[in-house]
Formats: structure tokens, sequence, C-alpha cells
């Protein structure tokens, strides 16, 4: 519980792997590295919430200012772990003050629209 109230009040929050809320656990989609770095590119561009700063595909890091809502900095990662296993992860760092669970938020919206846009095959520890 107290890790819960930490996370919400935190000004960070990222996923990882084995993250103790299964909601911010990295995802798995079936898709190579290239189609899924396109697809949240093409998805940050278009929405208004969102700057994009900088995407490197060598490194599979999209850096992006969210300018609406609370206001930070976020890095989704996209990392290829075999043929047609591709993960994404994500960072997010509020501009100023708390995150009052609007981290959590951003990251789950993004996860639900990839999940819409790609074949979901897993999350981390599951594999």
């Amino acid at each position: 519980m107290f890790s819960k109230i930490s996370a919400f009040l935190n000004s960070h929050v990222e996923t990882s792997e084995r993250n103790e809320d299964e909601s911010l656990r990295t995802h798995y989609y079936k898709t190579t590295k290239d189609k899924m770095m396109n697809a949240i590119s093409e998805w940050v561009t278009k929405d208004q919430r969102f700057s994009l700063l900088d995407e490197s595909k060598e490194r599979g890091e999209l850096s992006v200012n969210v300018v609406k809502g609370k206001k930070g900095f976020l890095v989704i990662t996209v990392t290829s772990v075999r043929p047609f296993r591709t993960g994404v992860d994500f960072s997010f760092t509020v501009e100023k003050g708390v995150n009052f669970g609007y981290g959590q938020k951003l990251i789950r919206q993004f996860y639900a629209n990839l999940d819409k846009e790609h074949t979901f095959v897993g999350i981390g520890g599951s594999e």
C-alpha cells in the first residue's frame, strides 16, 4: 500500500519488466521494432497533448514533451526482443510538483491504444 501512495505522489513514474503495478509492466507486441516506432511516432505527432522532440530509431527511443494536462517529459523505449516480439516501456517525469497519478494514467492510455492497434502478446514477468 505504501508503494502505491509513494508512486502516486512521486514526480516520476516508469514501466519495467517486474513493476509492482501489473499495468505498468513492459508490454510486448507481435510486430517489428520499426513498425512500432512508426506507429507511436505517428500517434504522438497527431495528438495535441504531445510535442515530439527527438526520435532515435537506432536506440529505439522517442523523446516527447507533454504540453497539455500535467506538463512533463516522456521517454518511450521500443526494444526488439526477437523477431516479431517487441517490448515497449515508458518513463514520465512531471515538469513541476508531484505526479498525482497522471503519469500512470497517461502510460495506461498509451498501452490501451497500442493494444488496439497491435497484437498484444503479454506483459513483463509473464513471459
